[in-house]
């Protein structure tokens, strides 16, 4: 089954501008970080493994259910040319809806990418083990889902994988600047008796301004709007 990843937020769970993290004031005003948060997206795994792979697939646990889920957000560009972003890091916070069992990331996509590669379409795997694989090839091993980006990925750096709150930090390279959509993947894992989850998402970023360098988060009143739940 194939998935392609759009180059613009389809869905969107809320736009606005960040907010400082801290008081901070500049002579100049202070630079507006217009960012849009997607609706988290998810795809059900047994039945696309199941489909695509044969009857004889059976999951990494018979005590956990997973499904596949896509977070997107787009950093607009800011009012001032000299304004660029630095990082960013987008966070998830996943929780059972009841209960205290830990829901974790069971795999991550990307995981590292250190420089920017060709432009173009490029496409992962989901192989049967719910892990993602980078090597999509015809005759290869059979995937249960293939995703297709339409574009190279920025530099980024993944943590907390097998945890409950993963994240990416994403980084400035003079090849690919830090604007525009993006979009991760993970594969979520809960345990058996447990149908649905509550996905947060938290996104920061960093400027260089000509104050000085900034750091912005999401405002107080936008974590209702960022706060969902899915069916795994």
């Amino acid at each position: 089954m194939k998935i392609i990843t759009p180059d613009q937020i389809e869905h969107v769970a809320w736009q606005g501008n960040l907010e400082p993290q801290r008081a901070l004031e500049f002579k100049g005003g202070m630079e507006a970080a217009k960012v849009t948060i997607a609706d988290p997206e998810t795809w059900p795994v047994e039945a696309a493994m199941q489909a695509e792979i044969g009857k004889t697939w059976t999951p990494p646990s018979g005590d956990k259910r997973y499904t596949l889920a896509r977070l997107a957000f787009t950093l607009h560009p800011p009012q001032e040319s000299r304004t660029r972003y630095t990082e960013a890091t987008l966070s998830a916070f996943l929780r059972p809806v009841s209960g205290s069992a830990a829901v974790i990331a069971h795999d991550l996509y990307p995981q590292r990418i250190t420089a920017p590669g060709n432009k173009g379409k490029f496409s992962v795997g989901l192989e049967a083990t719910l892990k993602f694989t980078e090597a999509v090839e015809i005759g290869g091993p059979k995937l249960g889902y293939e995703i297709e980006f339409q574009k190279d990925l920025p530099v980024v750096q993944a943590f907390g994988l097998g945890e409950s709150d993963p994240y990416w930090r994403f980084a400035h390279h003079n090849k690919n600047p830090l604007l525009g959509c993006t979009s991760v993947y993970l594969v979520i894992a809960a345990p058996q008796g447990i149908d649905s989850v509550q996905i947060g998402i938290e996104l920061v970023a960093a400027l260089e301004t000509r104050f000085g360098p900034i750091r912005l988060g999401l405002p107080e009143h936008a974590q209702n709007y960022v706060m969902r739940r899915i069916t795994v």
